[in-house]
Formats: structure tokens, sequence, C-alpha cells
């Protein structure tokens, strides 16, 4: 089997690699200089455990990366794995992407291959933009065509073994088109659930994001309403959880990333005017409105900014556990941009993230150690939940006593048997 795949980004080059490791031919399509110079070097543009072995055993074998197909290729399937992200002020999805990978397969689609729409999107997109276009390049009926909708729904950081074991939704709009997606898909993972249309597994890719917004929500929300009568949020959110088979609330956090941050708004984009959308949406503002929280705080302790007043702000990549060197949607850099546009002066660390892809955010100065990244800084921010941050201690940071640290994920557990000033989201509006 050979399959090509548009977008080597998070998504597609995994996949890539998956694939290729369980026999599949693969030829992938990419225009990121950036990425193409990464991987003639054996290497992601990304930290994901394991795949720089497997892209190096391999590319040129197995996995090859091109600007275009190869013309003198038969393939049997192509996945578009390119993103979506939103127009910013309209909160509505932007397929420009789509629509370019779309195109670029124009010159060796047939109709005769399984085209697979692998990026997150609006309900009926794959129906009534995808379908009709690839007819119309290869002049057949929307009926003749062969089209799935296989969304993917690994975790960073553990990609490629997800990809292995998770069940992989498959739809099509025949029945021919969903025998081809099984055939593909069961070489990779022996998992594979059957949708009755394409919106359904549409649906089901955006309904496990917004699901897992929704539920880290309720915990952040409990935490925010415990402290309006005086109470640790966080200590009561594991009370009520502690031996209790019923009770499974969230410990609060940031919920960002690149998919989480978006797809309740890629959900209700076309989604009729009810209570249903008004309630999804409710849920992403919430978890968006903790970056307001944090940067409230700040103000509260050091007052109004300045740029001789310092922040440190370490844990930039949207997750720490599993880690990973991803910026994209993340909290941590939502909150660095107010508070830079505040006046203050930031300084930036990250235990994974590329120090370069740092520096471009231009937000401050950046570093990959932690004690270089906090000196002389007035209050410290320490964003995700990194296993490193367990082990750091007062005497690493060399801090003052009083200076506030806020542990947003009460991860800092050496720090926090220590005489030092620190807060985490349960405790955040305490003690004002």
């Amino acid at each position: 089997m050979t399959i090509g795949i548009i977008g080597l980004g998070y998504v597609g080059l995994t996949l890539a690699i998956a694939a290729a490791d369980c026999g599949i031919k693969t030829y992938g399509v990419e225009i990121s200089d950036r990425i193409k110079s990464c991987l003639r070097k054996n290497r992601a543009h990304f930290f994901e455990p394991g795949l720089n072995n497997l892209i190096g055993k391999y590319q040129n074998k197995m996995f090859f990366v091109g600007d275009a197909f190869p013309e003198d290729v038969s393939f049997d399937a192509f996945v578009v794995t390119v993103g979506t992200p939103l127009k910013s002020e309209e909160h509505v999805p932007n397929l420009e992407y789509i629509k370019s990978a779309l195109l670029s397969v124009k010159k060796v689609y047939t109709g005769k291959e399984l085209f697979i729409l692998r990026s997150t999107v609006s309900v009926g997109t794959t129906r009534n933009i995808v379908i009709p276009y690839l007819a119309q390049i290869c002049e057949k009926s929307n009926e003749e065509i062969f089209v799935s909708f296989c969304p993917e729904r690994t975790i960073e950081g553990k990609a490629i073994e997800e990809l292995k074991s998770l069940p992989q939704i498959i739809s099509g709009n025949n029945e021919k088109s969903l025998e081809m997606a099984q055939n593909l898909f069961r070489k990779i993972t022996p998992y594979v659930i059957q949708t009755k249309s394409l919106e359904e597994a549409e649906l089901a890719k955006l309904y496990c994001n917004t699901y897992r917004d929704a539920v880290f929500a309720l915990g952040n929300v409990f935490c925010m309403a415990a402290q309006t009568f005086g109470v640790d949020g966080l200590e009561v959110i594991k009370i009520a959880n502690q031996g209790y088979p019923r009770s499974k609330i969230c410990l609060p956090g940031f919920v960002a990333g690149p998919c989480l941050e978006k797809d309740a708004y890629i959900l209700t984009n076309n989604m009729k005017e009810c209570f249903s959308k008004e309630f999804i949406l409710s849920v992403r503002k919430f978890n968006e409105s903790l970056e307001d929280t944090v940067v409230n705080w700040v103000e509260k302790k050091i007052g109004a900014g300045s740029k001789e007043k310092i922040i440190a702000l370490s844990g930039m990549t949207f997750k720490g556990e599993p880690e990973t060197s991803d910026l994209r949607g993340s909290t941590s850099v939502y909150i660095a941009r107010k508070l830079k546009e505040k006046g203050y002066t930031l300084k930036l660390h990250d235990f994974v993230a590329d120090l370069t892809e740092m520096e471009e955010l231009n937000l401050g100065k950046s570093y990959t150690e932690l004690k270089e990244g906090v000196k002389e800084a007035n209050i410290i921010l320490i964003l995700n939940n990194h296993k490193k941050y367990a082990f750091v201690t007062k005497k690493e940071l060399y801090i003052e006593e009083e200076t506030p640290i806020l542990d947003v994920w009460n991860v800092c557990t050496t720090l926090q048997n220590e005489k030092v000033n620190i807060y985490n989201l349960g405790t955040i509006n305490l003690g004002e």
C-alpha cells in the first residue's frame, strides 16, 4: 500500500512515520522550509519521544518527503492533515489551508484513490466542500469518488504509541470508501470504529476535545467558587474526590493547546442558535478567563506594569505532562502577551521548548536554565505541569522569601515545604 500525506506537522508526520513502521510506503508533501530542513537531518521539528529514531530508520526507504507528489507513483490514498486555525476576531475556522491542500493533489488525483480528511473541521465540511471540489478535479460525480473523514485523536508526547492502540474512527461517502479506509487503518491499529455518516465522524472528533474542555472547566469553576467562601479551591476538590468513586472532579489548571483552544468554536460554527451552543461557548470562555485571573493577580502583587518590574514565566509550552515542545495555543503565551502589553519586562523559560521558537514570540529574553530565567524577577509564574518542577528548590532559584510565586498546577512540591510566598489556582484569590 502507498499513501500520500499533505502536511507534515504534528499530525501528519506522526501518522506518516507510524504508517511507514507498519509497512505502508508513505510520501509526505510539506511547504515549510524549516520542517523539511529538520527532516533532512533525520529529526522532527518538535519533541515527540522515539520519533527521531523512526525518521532515521524509514526516511528514503518507506518514508519520502518532497514539495509535490511524484507523478509516476500509484497511490492508494491521500490524507490531508493540515491545521484549521481560527480567524481570530470572528472565532470561525479558516479553511484556506485545507483548500490549498486540495490543490496540491490536482496533478496526481484521479478519483480512484481514497481521499481522507484528517483535519478538524466544522460539521458538513467534508460533504459540502471537500467532495464537490475533488469531484470537479477528476470530472466525476460526488457519488463516484471515495472520500472519508477519519479524525486524529492522539495526545502529544504519546502519538506513535496511541496511533497503534487507540480506536480509529472511520467514515465514508459510500460503502467502497468505508472498505478502503478500513483496509488502510487496520494495518496501523486493530480497533476500527465505523460511523454511519461523515457528519457523525466530524462530530465525534469535536465532541472528544469539547468534552475535555468542559470537564476541565468544571474543575476550574469549582476551584474559583470555593475561594468566594474563603476556602482553598484545590483542597476542597481533593477532599470531594478522595475515596469516593462517583466524584472525579478535575484539578484546576489551564485548558489549552492547538486543539482544545479552538474545537468548541469549530463545533458551534454552524450550529443553530440554542442553549447547547450557548453552554459550549460559556465553557470555553471560562477556561480562557483564567488568563485574566493570572494577569490581575500579578498586578495586585507587584503593581501596575513598568519596564523596571521583571516577571519570570516558566513553562511556556501548553502542557508539561506528557512533555512537549509545542507553544501553539499555550495559555502561558497568551498570559505573557497580556503582561507585555501592560508594560512589564518578561523573562521566559521552558524545559523542552526550542529557544529560537521562544525568542521568535518577541515577548522577552528566553532562557534554557530555570535559575537564569528567574534571576532578579519581582514575581515568578510557574505555568505548566512539567515533572521537573517537583524538584526545584528555593536555593536553586536564588529568590527572596517574600518573592510571590504562582505555581498554577501545584507541582512545586519541594518549594511548598520551604519558606516561600507560594500560591496556586486554589489560593490565587485568597489572602488579598
